[in-house]
C-alpha cells in the first residue's frame, strides 16, 4: 500500500464517520422492531461506547423517543441486555434514569440519553452489517465498502463480535473475513475512527509489530470463538461492510 493512501487511511481512521446505525422511522412495539431489524438488518441496536451513542443522538430525531436494542433481563431486573443477548457494559442513562417502574421493561435513546419506557409504538435504530462473499484484497474490500455500503466493519465490543458471528452464519465465505482493522503509523485502527477498547486477538497477543505485509486484520471464522489475526493485506478473502 503506497505512502499516499496510507496517510489518507491515517486521516480517515482519526476523522472518520460512520453508519452502522439504520434509522428506521416506523412506528413499531420493541419486539416488532427486533423482528423487523433481525430480518430486514442484523438486529436492534446496541451501543458499544460513547462514540456510538453520539452517532445515535445525532443520526436521529432529537425530540422523540427512539428504541434501541435494550431490554431489562428478564430472571434478574436489575440487569440490562442487548437485544443480540450480551449484557450491557456501558451505560448513557439521562439524569434520574432508570426509575424502574414495573412497567418499563426497554430502552429508549431520547437526546442522547437513554430512560427506560414501557412498550410503545415508536421509531427504531437497527444495526446492519453486510456480508460481501467476493474475495478481495484488504484495500479492494475498502473500496468496495465505501462505494457500495460505508465502511469496513469494525469490531468494537463483544456485542458487535456476536451480531456480526450471527451474520457471518447465514454465509458461505472463505475462513477468514477482513475487517476494517490496519496497521498505521506504530499503531492498530480502526478505519471508521472507532475506539480501540475491545480486542480480540489471537492467543491474546496484539502484533506490535507485524512482519512485511501483515498489516491488516481479519476474523478468524475456524475456531469457536472468533478472533483477530494479521493477515497479508494482498491476501483475497471476504469481507464484512456496514
Amino acid at each position: 500500500m503506497n505512502q499516499i493512501v496510507t496517510c489518507i487511511l491515517l486521516l480517515l481512521s482519526l476523522f472518520g464517520t460512520f453508519s452502522k446505525y439504520v434509522y428506521i422511522k416506523e412506528h413499531k412495539s420493541w419486539n416488532e422492531a427486533q423482528s423487523f431489524c433481525r430480518e430486514h438488518h442484523t438486529d436492534l441496536a446496541s451501543v458499544s461506547n460513547e462514540q456510538d451513542n453520539l452517532k445515535l443522538g445525532k443520526l436521529g430525531n432529537s425530540n422523540v423517543r427512539i428504541w434501541i436494542g435494550l431490554k431489562k433481563n428478564s430472571s434478574e431486573s436489575q440487569k440490562w441486555m442487548w437485544s443480540g443477548g450480551t449484557e450491557v457494559s456501558s451505560f448513557f442513562w439521562a439524569s434520574g434514569q432508570p426509575d424502574n417502574w414495573p412497567e418499563e421493561v426497554y430502552g429508549v435513546i431520547y437526546n442522547s440519553k437513554w430512560r427506560d419506557y414501557p412498550d410503545s409504538r415508536l421509531h427504531f435504530f437497527c444495526y446492519s452489517a453486510e456480508v460481501v462473499r467476493e474475495e478481495k484484497t484488504w484495500e479492494e474490500a475498502l473500496e468496495y465498502c465505501r462505494k457500495h455500503h460505508n465502511n469496513l466493519a469494525s469490531v468494537a465490543s463483544e456485542t458487535e463480535m456476536m451480531l456480526i458471528q450471527k451474520e457471518l452464519k447465514k454465509h458461505i465465505t472463505t475462513e477468514h473475513i477482513w475487517i476494517g482493522l490496519h496497521f498505521l503509523a506504530g499503531n492498530w485502527l480502526w478505519v471508521d475512527g472507532q475506539e480501540m477498547g475491545y480486542k480480540a486477538w489471537s492467543e491474546g497477543r496484539k502484533p506490535s509489530c507485524p512482519h512485511g505485509k501483515m498489516e491488516c486484520a481479519a476474523l478468524q471464522m475456524t475456531r469457536s470463538n472468533n478472533v483477530w489475526e494479521a493477515r497479508d493485506c494482498e491476501e483475497r478473502l471476504s469481507f464484512i461492510c456496514y
